[in-house]
């Protein structure tokens, strides 16, 4: 993999990348916040948050939930599609930073308001020129996908592996997100993926803690024997 020019970046974004899965009748908030948990036991350091949709106050507090836990084990926490206006009110502790899509809030933007010290990260879909214009913008990683089809998205745009290798020069860690099992890992990491995003490969479909633990060590494992 490249050589990396922000160090406190790049020692946040590799790994495994264990995103929440999004509420539901299955997944309740509690549920959620219990398998977090378990993938922390099972040693993944580097969490995003992603919920849509939610109440203001409901979501202030379940994220000072998973900031509790994460900061207990000395992990990172990232939120999706918080504007950077508001994020300040959200405690600090893990909070690292935000991750923001093409149809979120501007990278330029976020980085201005927030400043030097906290992590942008950008969504770059199937497209190198949004990487590049990202980093430009003040991006601290960028994240390519849907690598394989994807259960969590599957309207997602395919991804090629290339990508990985061309965003070596950017200079900032590069995620590899959609549809990753354990059996890529190898592929993705030689290619030049820094991180790993998982869902579904680390969660599963249903809340199970015992087994989310379980995996999340086979997930490190696997991306810890490729560096």
């Amino acid at each position: 993999m490249s050589e990396l020019t922000n160090e406190p970046t790049n020692a946040l974004v590799r790994g495994v990348y264990a995103i929440t899965p999004e509420r539901s009748a299955i997944w309740t908030p509690d549920a959620i916040v219990d398998c977090v948990a378990a993938a922390l036991e099972g040693g993944v350091r580097l969490f995003q948050c992603r919920q849509k949709n939610w109440d203001q106050a409901e979501l202030i507090e379940f994220v000072g939930q998973l900031n509790s836990l994460c900061e207990k084990y000395d992990a990172a926490l990232i939120l999706n599609d918080v504007p950077s206006g508001e994020f300040s009110k959200f405690d600090g502790g893990a909070l690292v930073g935000v991750h923001l899509g093409k149809t979120d809030e501007a990278i330029a933007q976020a980085r201005s308001r927030l400043g030097a010290k906290w992590v942008v990260g950008a969504s770059c879909y199937n497209q190198f020129e949004l990487a590049e214009q990202a980093v430009r913008n003040g991006a601290s990683y960028v994240a390519f996908g849907a690598m394989y089809p994807s259960g969590t998205k599957p309207n997602a745009v395919r991804a090629e592996l290339e990508l990985l290798s061309k965003a070596r020069d950017l200079g900032v860690p590069t995620v590899a997100i959609g549809g990753i099992t354990l059996a890529h890992v190898p592929e993705l990491m030689k290619a030049g993926a820094h991180a790993v995003a998982v869902v579904n490969g680390l969660f599963g479909v249903k809340p199970d803690a015992a087994q989310v633990c379980s995996v999340a060590q086979q997930w490190v494992d696997a991306v810890e024997t490729q560096y």
